[in-house]
């Protein structure tokens, strides 16, 4: 009762003392209201918002960083007319993007700016649109709330089905969207990746733990846009979307360099590589200007792997675009793992997930290349079944940085685990802290753990 009191007490000073410096003293005004907006009295601070945006506007960008919370919180909570809520919080926002630039992250407010004219229908469903396509043209490094991602694929299918955008525009809006949430996803997982590494090593930090949880959080929100994407935009993406739509003026493009680059881009990211269309296209432009990506595309549709090989490594030295690295590094990985070349896939397959970090598939392939090589790796049964330890730590590694793989990765790091030695082995061979390097195409150590 005496907390209760003192409260009450503290409010009436407050609301007293900010009454008094409501005949022009702003500094006091904004100081008794940040204090009400810091102990979240939203309620109290609300009374005096309106007197300091009338009598003090240009005093402290805070009155409208506090005003954000403060509208936000009136709407969750059905507090007075949502309307006027609404219209105060887009104030709010567009007060600190129009005038403190300097303050504040602009994007992530326009992103946010967005999503309230689209949760509270302000504006047409044009005007939401095309006011978050701007935002992520301007600023795209900063656009990755995946809230603010998913409402701008929202509005591009809308405005597709309401025929605002034909099929071409919704491709090119999915085409920039997915590459950047992949270079975002990379980012992260790149992160990880080195944080496993240490924490292999033994020399990770408690600090450096919780970093890879909070990246893994984000790598799993940007794993459930890209479904929900690839669930709506991406399944008008595919071949037979594409291969129609882009036959048809192939003739009269066949000439066209810019046409050609942008047709083999969408039908490569699309595994639309054995249609007429795209054979066609890589022939025509590898015709006008010979280059590492018409090398690719040859590659992809040679018919002997050496031909493969040599058309996939001329593309790299050629230097294609980044996000086909990946791709050339994965492909070259599968023939050699095929092949039984287990030490040079390994290799090919590490520089795919190095060129793509959220690329966990790598991982996965060379845990179970480890494991088919249990009777080949070690000295004894027990080293023999101890190379299954790097295979789960290789499962793990792809579960960590790729979400959508992350159940059957964990699955496999348990079966791995499973065959390797038990406690009860550990015991009786006396291995329990030993390093055991193995000296096969393999190539890693692994520390026996303590039971």
């Amino acid at each position: 009762m005496k907390l209760k009191n003192t409260i009450l007490f503290s409010l009436v000073v407050l609301g007293f003392a900010f009454a008094k410096a409501q005949s022009g003293d702003c500094n006091t005004m904004l100081s008794i209201y940040a204090e009400n907006a810091k102990a979240k009295n939203y309620d109290e601070a609300y009374k005096q918002l309106g007197q300091l945006v009338q009598n003090c506007p240009d005093a402290s960008p805070a009155i409208y960083q506090y005003g954000e919370r403060i509208y936000e919180h009136r709407l969750k909570k059905k507090i007075g007319d949502q309307n006027e809520n609404v219209k105060g919080l887009m104030n709010m926002l567009e007060t600190q993007i129009n005038k403190y630039a300097d303050k504040i992250n602009v994007t992530k407010k326009k992103v946010e700016l967005g999503r309230v004219m689209y949760k509270y229908k302000q504006g047409t469903q044009s005007d939401q649109f095309n006011y978050l396509n701007e935002t992520f043209t301007s600023g795209k490094e900063d656009f990755t709330d995946p809230n603010g991602l998913i409402t701008y694929f929202k509005l591009a299918e809308k405005e597709y089905k309401a025929n605002a955008l034909n099929l071409e525009d919704l491709f090119n809006v999915y085409d920039a969207l997915t590459e950047h949430l992949d270079n975002v996803s990379n980012e992260r997982s790149k992160i990880v990746s080195e944080l496993l590494d240490k924490e292999a090593e033994g020399t990770i930090t408690e600090d450096e733990k919780k970093n890879i949880e909070n990246q893994e959080k984000n790598l799993k929100n940007y794993g459930i846009v890209m479904k929900s994407v690839n669930g709506t935009i991406g399944s008008l993406a595919d071949c037979d979307n594409l291969i129609p739509l882009y036959s048809k003026d192939f003739d009269a493009n066949k000439s066209n360099m810019s046409w050609l680059k942008n047709v083999l881009g969408r039908l490569q990211k699309k595994d639309c590589t054995e249609s007429e269309l795209y054979v066609n296209s890589v022939k025509a432009l590898h015709e006008l200007q010979p280059s590492a990506m018409t090398a690719y595309g040859l590659g992809n549709i040679a018919k002997t792997n050496a031909e493969k090989l040599k058309y996939w490594d001329e593309a790299l030295s050629l230097g294609i675009d980044q996000k086909y690295v990946a791709n050339i590094h994965y492909k070259k990985a599968e023939l050699l793992r095929k092949q039984g070349s287990f030490g040079k896939a390994k290799r090919e397959y590490i520089l795919a997930n190095q060129a793509k970090p959220s690329f966990g598939l790598p991982f996965l392939r060379i845990a179970g290349m480890v494991a088919q090589s249990t009777n080949s790796c070690g000295n004894t049964p027990f080293e023999k079944r101890a190379v299954n330890w790097i295979a789960a730590r290789y499962a793990n590694k792809a579960a960590s940085v790729d979400p959508t793989l992350r159940s059957t990765a964990a699955k496999a790091a348990a079966s791995y685990n499973g065959v390797a030695p038990s406690n009860q082995d550990i015991f009786l061979a006396g291995m329990a802290g030993k390093r055991i390097t193995f000296s096969c195409w393999v190539g890693e150590s692994v520390t026996v753990p303590t039971p």
